[in-house]
């Protein structure tokens, strides 16, 4: 029986691919809990136009992030947080501290969705003056380092 999956099934499939598997097991567990439907041939028809949609989204994705990636490659980004008498910085900058500056410098606001999936490679948030090397994964395998500096003064 010809099966589409309408949820991701570990060692089964993804979400819209189109399964043979037993007339029992679509029958009595996928198709009754929702897990997948019945295949007939317009529906694989559909399913074929979809994904060939979903590949050219995803190839443009990925376009995106790669001219994103070239962009923030080396960029600098500066931080001036609040300073005590010996030069230690109040509070920390953290990943979102990080990423809404990417956001603000560097992705237009059509492009929001890929600030969802970006990745700050930080271990723990930054609390010292100088400049700091942090690795930022935007998905797809994409990766590229930027500079965050932590300055005194504006």
């Amino acid at each position: 029986m010809k099966v589409i999956l309408l949820q991701n099934i570990k060692g089964l499939g993804e979400k819209y691919d189109i399964k043979d598997v037993s007339d029992g097991y679509g029958r009595n567990f996928l198709i009754p809990k929702n897990l997948a439907k019945f295949a007939g041939p317009r529906d694989i028809e559909e399913i074929k136009k979809l994904k060939a949609g979903q590949e050219l989204e995803k190839e443009k994705t990925i376009s995106e992030l790669k001219n994103l990636a070239t962009k923030l490659n080396g960029a600098e980004i500066e931080f001036y947080p609040k300073l005590g008498k010996n030069h230690e910085v109040y509070g920390s900058i953290t990943k979102e501290n990080i990423k809404t500056s990417i956001f603000e410098k560097f992705i237009s606001d059509k492009n929001e969705k890929i600030l969802n999936d970006i990745e700050i490679e930080l271990k723990k948030p930054i609390r010292v003056i100088g400049s700091h090397q942090i690795e930022i994964n935007l998905g797809f395998g994409i990766k590229t380092k930027i500079s965050v500096r932590v300055s005194e003064n504006h």
